[in-house]
């Protein structure tokens, strides 16, 4: 019986390939099969399927198996083979049991025919609004896919993700390779492009989305039995639709809609395109129009003939309508056939006294308001020509460390703004800007110092100057000194400086690091210096303490001796053969009086000197 099934499927894989299933208006099923070869239920559920997609219209079906690491053992080799992309798609949907079925996104809530019937049957009439054209081209081993995604009519939420999966059409073993005794596996998704997280993309009446797509066919694949099919996912899981190859013909529309006026006689002009034939295509195409719901005073004509006979081409198409059509989108479903009688339909829309609006933002963690309704993503709206709405943007938005703050609407309208309709294109983007918090911490707890700079937003990719004061502090009877900055983040500082600039390119906490233990002279830079040089003090004036840096650029004998204002040396902070490299030494003046002091590089030849001023 298996193999009676197996071959009924083959005989449809073959007829599946010999019609062009991207349908130009048209809805052609996506049919995603959860399974496994350590799954006894899968083994008996699977011709079911198989039989169903037998007897099915060819032209309206295409399916992808995902395969699964349970039940145990788990060691299914097509899980095995690309356990992410299996995994992906099993958490998209929460399926936690097998065999489990999905039609264009929705569980099929069984396995027998009838149910399998009725789901086909739910579908198969409902026109997609947009037409996937797919085109690819092989090179050897590496494969160039080609789609563009055409939305023909709105969508009130046009959010959507587009996929590429590489399936292979039958993987055959000569003894079953799992525990359930099934050797032949159809449509076995091998890898999901980009990602198995797909792309991201807004569908919007009139828009074409090009998406390529190239990638290397495995050597453990059968080349030929790799098949592209390419689907765009929704709300809700809903599968918009879903294409492969072209090889016959793809039939689309341009524009996708036109406004006019409600209540004067009116016309509107679009072209109906034949945009893709297969190779050696030259089978003669006939269209007719009609109303998806009739309406008195609407009518359609082709004005240069109905017929379409070279390829690439295109005819012109015209609505028309009278001052009494009330208000609304018209929707007109565009049919070709061909001389073998294959059909294809596409869709444009007519809308009278209304016009559509699309909203959205460039983050997807801001919100708008729409006539006082907030939303987080793009919407779409169909409204009367005149009638008027408010659209606002909400800000700043706090969400943890991160912060995002309007910049600008891209009509170049105030943060809120009325938005009156016309006959124009409404689409309007608000614009954020994102910014983190540079985290300010100091250790130990409780030492009374002075962070300056932290604990406050930044524009990504701007530069924070930050300090710590005092560097020397009295706390619970003993006296803490500086140590230095500990970093945690991409870009963070961890080093001496008390005073370091960051590039602020994500959430950043550092912490000021005090300790009993006067930390004298260190090494601060890995960095070798060009020249010899002396700095200025930090802080100055200064109580009790300061801190001061100096370069070396070669091994040398160094000294940093401390001068008063009369000339007589008061200490030597630093006087030892040093390597190559930046240096800090801390003068702690505890025992000294206020006053003005100098303090001089001494090394070989070079000499430089800089003032310092202790005030108690």
């Amino acid at each position: 019986m298996k193999n009676k099934f197996t071959n009924l499927f083959l005989l449809i894989t073959s007829v599946l390939i010999n019609f062009n299933l991207s349908f130009a208006g048209d809805r052609t099923i996506l049919v995603e099969r959860f399974t496994s070869s350590t799954c006894g239920p899968c083994a008996s559920a699977n011709p079911s399927l198989e039989s169903f997609l037998g007897s099915a219209d060819p032209n309206k079906v295409l399916s992808v198996s995902y395969h699964m690491n349970w039940p145990a053992p788990g060691n299914d080799p097509m899980y095995l083979a690309n356990p992410n992309d299996n995994t992906i798609r099993r958490t998209v949907y929460g399926v936690n049991s097998i065999p489990y079925w999905f039609f264009d996104g929705t569980y099929v809530g069984g396995t027998s025919l009838s149910l399998l019937q009725s789901a086909y049957n739910s579908r198969t009439n409902v026109l997609s609004p947009v037409t996937i054209v797919v085109t690819e081209s092989r090179n050897g081993s590496t494969v160039s896919v080609k789609a563009d995604i055409y939305c023909e009519f709105a969508l009130s939420n046009p959010n959507a993700t587009v996929y590429l999966s590489v399936n292979e059409r039958l993987v055959s073993y000569s003894s079953p390779p799992g525990t359930n005794g099934e050797r032949n596996f159809h449509d076995v998704m091998r890898k999901v492009l980009p990602t198995a997280n797909g792309i991201p993309v807004t569908l919007l009446p009139g828009k074409v989305i090009s998406i390529d797509y190239t990638y290397t066919i495995e050597p453990s694949w059968q080349a030929s039995e790799i098949e592209n099919i390419v689907f765009v996912q929704g709300y809700a899981n809903e599968i918009i639709n879903t294409a492969t190859k072209t090889l016959n013909f793809n039939l689309t529309s341009a524009p996708s809609f036109k406004v006019v006026n409600q209540g004067v006689n009116q016309s509107a002009d679009y072209s109906v395109k034949i945009p893709v034939t297969a190779s050696g295509y030259n089978s003669l195409v006939s269209f007719t129009a009609e109303l998806e719901t009739p309406v008195s005073g609407i009518t359609t004509q082709f004005t240069g003939g109905n017929t379409i006979s070279n390829f690439p081409d295109s005819l012109g198409f015209r609505v028309s309508s009278t001052s009494g059509v009330p208000n609304g989108v018209y929707k007109v479903i565009i049919t070709g056939t061909n001389t073998s009688g294959v059909v294809h339909k596409t869709i444009v829309n007519y809308l009278v006294g209304m016009n559509y609006a699309v909203f959205g933002a460039n983050r997807p963690q801001v919100t708008y308001k729409v006539d006082n309704t907030s939303y987080s993503s793009s919407r779409l709206f169909t409204w009367n020509i005149g009638s008027s709405h408010t659209i606002e943007a909400v800000s700043p938005i706090t969400q943890g460390n991160t912060r995002y703050v309007f910049e600008n609407w891209s009509n170049g309208g105030p943060i809120l703004q009325n938005i009156t309709v016309g006959t124009q294109e409404i689409n309007v983007t608000a614009n954020f800007k994102i910014q983190y918090k540079l985290i300010g911490q100091y250790s130990p707890a409780g030492i009374p110092v002075t962070l300056n700079g932290v604990n406050v937003f930044y524009d990504s990719s701007s530069t924070a100057s930050i300090s710590v004061t005092p560097l020397h502090v009295q706390y619970n009877g003993q006296t803490y000194h500086f140590q230095g900055w500990e970093g945690t983040g991409a870009g963070s500082y961890t080093g001496p400086n008390p005073t370091p600039q960051i590039q602020v390119n994500n959430i950043l906490v550092q912490k000021a690091i005090y300790d009993t233990i006067d930390v004298g002279i260190t090494n601060y830079s890995s960095v070798i210096p060009s020249k010899f040089g002396l700095y200025q003090n930090f802080p100055n004036p200064f109580n009790p303490s300061t801190s001061i840096r100096f370069d070396l650029p070669k091994s040398v004998n160094a000294a940093i001796v401390v001068y008063n204002a009369l000339g007589k040396e008061v200490t030597r902070l630093v006087n030892e053969n040093l390597s190559p490299g930046s240096y800090q030494v801390t003068f702690n003046a505890g025992n000294l009086p206020s006053g003005v002091y100098y303090y001089i590089l001494e090394a070989e030849s070079f000499t430089q000197i800089k003032k310092l001023v202790l005030i108690k």
